[in-house]
């Protein structure tokens, strides 16, 4: 018995509306573990370079993990993966919820979709059998009513996925909804299902339990960790504020990316901290399954009598990006992105993107900050590939950039717009820009997280220490997407306890050593396969306005192209790549990158 999994792999061709289930090798499992190692391991088996995004061929998978299920805190993420039609590279997303618990609840450890469907469909997954039903009746409507059709007509004993109009339309950068609130959202998942008219996948339960090699050791290391957990100031900070509780301390640092990047402060950020919006429109907090944090914040706004769950992220893209600081209408603004269905952080982008080319002069469509009735309009154009600019900016930045001939003023890396963090005053952003492995993301390295507490040199430092540290976050973060740990559990949970949590339900032996190990070929994989997609040192590049100085206070903070370029050198010396930033055939071998087809697709 593979203790922790079901030990089922489900992969289904909606070309022939067929599937088969397959065994997860125990060899592959321990090298890869679960999620994003798993995930990345499947393309990576494939060949998932050969298949353009939006073809029949590229691969949808989405992976739990040996944790998923087992009531561990803050191990209720899932992931997918998948060939990214807005950066033409690997695509990957993280989500909270129920999803992970219920892909094993309904017997399988990951589901791999391929191919395309004529018509809608949606897929009933149970027991790991599949079941192909119409979703013709689905088509068109947003992403939050087909969860809550479903659900009626499956029950409430369901793990649900759903796209909305913008995946059914291609948007670039469209998300893929889970648990009302809750999205697969960067690098547009939700428009490969939408290129192979996938509406929607229910995962059934068939039983409740995940097999765990030492059940009373697991009960006594569950009570320990929860006690450890519950007094931990940063999980104590979540529970009080959520993400939104940033919103204060990047703009009081000075790190809040505000009218589309030509500011770190915006004007009025008083009106969308957290305390103030607190008062006014707090509703509840949230958890996922299993965890106690409750991190996430329900917020109504009662003008426009809308609920969504709120996050640092959209308060950044849908709100001081674009020079909105309304609450009201962030919270109009995020509504429509959970049920259009588009990743919010890439959409704020796009956005501000066209107001800057809209006060340059550079596109018809009149358009300044902090114009929330020009906003919504956009974001359904967008959605919808309504007109010339609604059908441009649906491309995503990097694509829209190109049409519009404004490249020099486009904010990406990779073709995948930033998240919330200006690297000229959080330098070791900049290095976590470049080299994350889908593009500017800010979760793959968490180098936020170690310039705001001001380690390694500080927030301005690129030094080899930073550097050094960079690296350690990023194995760290590798490893709990591939557990499937959140990635606030950072402060809890380190290569020793989870070298522990992880032996007590597989029942194998690790050690922490082999975990870093396992870390690094993960990583390393994952550079390996963007390499035979083009990406090298040339790819890992920040866009003009990032080399363009920013004002805070009176000062001028200034990143330069010959320290990121430092910064380059040696994070892939300490990878063991070469000086093209690509893995050495050495370093492959050394982490057993194995090339044979042990899953066969």
């Amino acid at each position: 018995m593979l203790y922790g999994y079901t030990g089922r792999i489900t992969i289904v061709d909606l070309s022939s509306r067929s599937f088969k289930t397959i065994d997860l090798n125990e060899h592959i499992a321990k090298l890869y573990i679960g999620g994003k190692g798993l995930s990345n391991y499947i393309l990576y088996n494939y060949g998932i370079w050969d298949y353009e995004p939006y073809t029949p061929g590229n691969l949808l998978v989405f992976a739990s993990g040996p944790l998923g299920g087992t009531r561990i805190p803050m191990a209720s993420r899932a992931w997918s993966a998948f060939r990214s039609p807005l950066t033409s590279i690997l695509g990957g997303s993280n989500l909270g919820g129920s999803l992970a618990a219920y892909m094993k609840f309904s017997g399988i450890d990951a589901l791999v979709v391929k191919g395309s469907s004529s018509d809608p469909l949606y897929l009933i997954v149970e027991g790991g059998s599949v079941e192909f039903r119409s979703a013709s009746h689905l088509w068109g409507l947003d992403a939050i009513e087909t969860e809550e059709i479903l659900q009626r007509d499956h029950g409430r004993d369901t793990a649900i996925l759903a796209i909305g109009p913008a995946g059914e339309n291609l948007v670039r950068f469209a998300s893929i909804n889970h648990d009302r609130w809750r999205q697969f959202g960067r690098t547009g998942g939700g428009a490969v299902m939408g290129s192979k008219r996938l509406k929607a996948i229910v995962f059934k339960a068939v039983d409740k339990i995940v097999n765990i090699a030492y059940p009373d050791k697991f009960d006594e290391y569950l009570k320990d960790l929860t006690k450890k957990l519950l007094p931990d100031p940063t999980t104590k900070a979540l529970r009080e504020g959520g993400t939104p509780r940033l919103v204060e301390i990047a703009n009081r640092i000075g790190f809040f990316p505000s009218y589309y990047w030509s500011k770190v402060r915006v004007d009025g950020w008083e009106n969308i901290e957290w305390s103030s919006m607190k008062k006014s429109y707090f509703i509840k907090a949230g958890a996922c399954l299993y965890c106690s944090v409750a991190c996430h914040r329900l917020v109504e706004s009662r003008k426009f009598n809308v609920r969504v769950d709120i996050e640092y992220e959209t308060i950044f893209a849908l709100g001081g990006n674009i020079g909105i600081v309304d609450p009201d209408w962030i919270i109009v603004f995020n509504d429509l992105a959970d049920r259009l269905g588009m990743d919010s952080i890439s959409l704020g982008n796009v956005i501000g993107f066209a107001i800057d080319l809209s006060r340059r002069g550079l596109i018809d469509y009149k358009i300044s900050w902090g114009e929330p009735e020009k906003v919504r309009e956009l974001i359904v154009n967008i959605a919808y590939r309504r007109g010339k600019l609604g059908e441009i900016l649906a491309e995503g930045v990097a694509l829209a950039s190109k049409i519009l001939g404004a490249e020099d003023l486009a904010v990406h890396v990779k073709g995948l717009e930033p998240a919330a963090y200006d690297p000229r005053t959080l330098r070791g952003m900049a290095l976590g820009y470049s080299i994350a492995g889908r593009g500017a993301d800010h979760l793959g390295t968490m180098a936020y997280a170690i310039d705001i507490a001001g380690r390694a040199g500080g927030r301005l430092s690129l030094a080899e220490e930073k550097v050094k540290t960079i690296v350690e976050y990023e194995n760290l973060g590798a490893l709990m997407d591939s557990l499937l740990l959140c990635k606030f559990g950072r402060y809890i949970y380190n290569f020793q306890n989870m070298t522990e949590v992880l032996n007590i339900i597989t029942g194998w032996n690790y050690t922490p050593e082999q975990l870093v190990e396992t870390a690094e070929r993960i990583v390393t994989l994952t550079r390996f396969i963007n390499s035979k997609m083009g990406v090298d040192k040339s790819k890992d590049q920040l866009p003009k306005k990032f080399y363009e100085p920013v004002e805070f206070e009176g000062k001028e903070y200034k990143l330069t192209i010959e320290e990121v370029e430092g910064a380059l050198n040696t994070y892939y010396k300490m990878r063991g790549w070469d000086e093209k930033g690509v893995p050495t055939q050495e370093r492959i071998k050394k982490l057993s990158i194995n090339e044979s087809k042990i899953i066969s697709i």
